[in-house]
């Protein structure tokens, strides 16, 4: 099997969903994973290149445009970029003779037709809510949104919402890599905390992932002044990667709550679990909107197989569907009174690994992934 991906995400920025798929896919299958150019990554690679752990996969940029670009150039040039990148990726298609084409790309829509031409199916992932990744270009990305999921002979969708917003195809969602987040151990605090003043700290609740424009920083705020409050000292621990948009309530967040709280920036996925492992309680702080309604999110099952408990609004299906296991919570006190009472509930605690991590493990959901494209293919 040949699968030829192509990605928003560039294949050495991050650890996402489709990476955590792709490694697991049959190791003499040959996949293909292009990207768009993207400027602040800092890592294009216009000569093909194989993973060093995976050598079966190989990765490429191609001179695919990203539309909301902050180069007035690049957004000027955007219809001559994405007609070069469309037959650069049309050729490589051509080259790599693909059995089956996922995209999860918006702006790669038009080589769809390109694909179906040489009777190779497409498979659309529908990961997120693409459009809303383009707010100055709103027409453009729900027409490129429509045309992948009428062109695509199958649509696999990571939430059940999108799947609903979607109006056909199938839900494989998200989940955790269980031989990597084994449970909280006894362990050194990260280097990143240790020099720091939450260091002292009995305890820590954490939020592990991106922070930008989803997240509630009025709960956090909440949370922080209740967490100061408390007789065991428990800090405010923020692990992922700061966005610009966000930076301004960051500095603010900092402000009112001084050394009860850290923002790491980006954690390597490698020393998540020892953060894990010194933090009792994970948070989901997001806004309720449709954006957020959509996610199925990583850190849910990440939690979980870390025996950690989750405090969570109930932005999603996904989360509102286990409300007995988890704390919901939709505005700022009665999300920080959540986390005071999470901290001490040790039967939550010790279900939240059987119950919502063990039956979501990367594993199950790329043999579910696979058996789709060997259907697509064998059609």
């Amino acid at each position: 099997m040949r699968i030829l991906y192509v990605s928003e995400v560039q294949w050495l920025s991050q650890v996402s969903r489709k990476h955590l798929i792709i490694r697991r896919l049959p190791d003499d299958w040959e996949i293909m994973f292009v990207s768009p150019v993207n400027a602040a990554a800092g890592e294009n690679n216009f000569r093909t290149k194989a993973d060093d752990t995976r050598r079966n996969v190989k990765f490429v940029s191609l001179p695919l445009p990203k539309p909301d670009s902050r180069s007035a150039l690049i957004r000027a040039l955007t219809p001559v970029l994405a007609a070069t990148g469309t037959r650069r990726l049309a050729a490589i298609a051509r080259a790599f003779r693909p059995n089956v084409v996922v995209c999860s790309y918006l702006w790669a829509a038009p080589a769809v037709g390109a694909f179906r031409a040489m009777g190779v199916p497409v498979v659309y992932d529908l990961n997120d809510l693409h459009p809303s990744f383009y707010p100055h270009r709103p027409d453009e990305a729900n027409a490129m949104f429509h045309r992948l999921l009428e062109e695509a002979d199958e649509v696999v969708s990571s939430s059940v919402h999108l799947r609903e917003v979607a109006g056909r195809g199938v839900v494989i969602g998200n989940g955790v890599d269980l031989d990597t987040f084994t449970g909280r151990r006894p362990c050194a605090l990260p280097d990143v905390v240790a020099r720091s003043p939450l260091a002292a700290c009995d305890d820590l609740v954490a939020y592990v992932g991106s922070v930008d424009e989803r997240i509630d920083f009025d709960i956090l705020e909440a949370v922080g002044r209740r967490l100061s409050e408390t007789q065991r000292r428990v800090g405010l621990l923020i692990a992922g990667r700061v966005f610009e948009q966000s930076a301004g309530r960051v500095a603010a967040l900092k402000d009112a709550l001084g050394d009860g709280v850290l923002f790491t920036g980006r954690v390597s996925y490698e020393a998540l679990p020892d953060l894990m492992s010194n933090s009792s309680v994970g948070m989901a702080p997001f806004v309720l909107s449709p954006r957020t309604r959509a996610i199925n999110p990583n850190k849910l099952y990440m939690y979980a197989a870390m025996d950690m408990n989750i405090v969570s609004t109930p932005f999603s299906s996904e989360i509102e569907d286990r409300g007995g296991l988890i704390f919901l919570a939709r505005d700022p006190d009665e999300f920080a009174e959540a986390v005071e009472r999470a901290l001490g509930d040790d039967e939550r605690r010790r279900a939240v690994r059987d119950r919502i991590a063990l039956p979501n493990s990367w594993d199950e959901k790329a043999r579910e992934f696979a058996r789709l494209l060997e259907t697509l293919a064998t059609r």
